[in-house]
């Protein structure tokens, strides 16, 4: 028997700004950061199937699927629930790979929250974040699908309402491995007064300390930043390598967006105020 595809949209994220603050005895490094939804998506089909076989169908990524953190996700849940169901799914991906946006995250957790309904396997909110923490520290995010504070490794999540914002993101042509940026990282947690980073110096200020150690270590971003200074702040997301401009008017975005097109690889995007997927 074969059942019908469900389609949902899996969103991106961008980080407005990312403190690092401390840094636990087993190497995982505490940040506070602001998550923010965006409607970059990614299109995900899954279809139930009866036969027990989890399948990632029409899969491009440079990787063998078993380690694609949506396949991942799946078998993870089948194996909690030790539910006897399979299924079929395929990503359309938009969300740029290696960029800080959360992709791979955010199609894990749509897929724990999907097969959760799907599968009837009825786990709460609770349960499919403990299980998406096992996956990668962003996944709990998603699961939640609220703009938030977050902090710790990502396992503290405060939701907060952000104001209506537009992005322009521009997408540089390498990838900036995450476990590269951390091992480079120096910091002197004892000069950090957390009460200082508040939401709103986060909001205001974007300030990414993951930034200057790209900058560092890829020095081609310099220029891009040059480049594009003129038309407001451009910040990096996460790890990188996406750098953002923000603005409050999305006709200016679009202009701006407009000019940048022509020489980079540009993606226009707007806050999501819920994600597109609830648990």
């Amino acid at each position: 028997m074969y059942y019908q595809f469900h389609n949902v949209l899996s969103p991106a994220k961008l980080n407005l700004g990312l403190r690092v603050v401390g840094k636990r005895p087993d190497g995982y490094h505490l940040l506070k950061s602001i998550f923010c939804l965006i409607d970059l998506c990614d299109q995900i089909e899954i279809q139930i199937t009866e036969n027990g076989k989890i399948s990632l169908i029409e899969h491009q990524q440079a990787w063998f699927y078993q380690k694609d953190l949506s396949y991942r996700a799946a078998k993870l849940l089948q194996e909690y629930t030790s539910c006897k169901l399979g299924a079929n799914i395929k990503i359309k991906k938009v969300i740029p790979s290696g960029a800080g946006m959360g992709g791979g995250s955010s199609n894990a957790a749509t897929v724990l929250m999907v097969l959760n309904k799907l599968w009837k396997t009825n786990l709460s909110q609770q349960e499919l974040i403990d299980l998406g923490v096992k996956l990668g520290a962003d996944v709990p995010f998603f699961i939640v699908g609220k703009n938030a504070l977050v902090e710790g490794i990502g396992e503290i999540i405060t939701p907060i309402e952000i104001p209506q914002l537009y992005f322009v993101i521009l997408k540089p042509d390498f990838h900036v491995p995450t476990k590269d940026i951390f091992s480079n990282l120096e910091v002197n947690f004892e000069e950090i007064n957390q009460q200082q980073i508040t939401i709103e110096q986060l909001l205001h200020e974007k300030t990414n300390d993951l930034e200057k150690i790209v900058k560092k270590i890829y020095p081609q971003i310099n220029d891009i930043f040059n480049d594009i200074n003129q038309y407001g702040n451009p910040v990096m997301t996460g790890s990188g390598s996406c750098i953002y401009l923000t603005f409050s008017d999305k006709n200016i975005a679009k202009k701006v967006a407009n000019i940048l097109s022509p020489g980079y690889n540009i993606f226009l995007a707007a806050r999501l105020p819920v994600s597109t997927v609830a648990s």
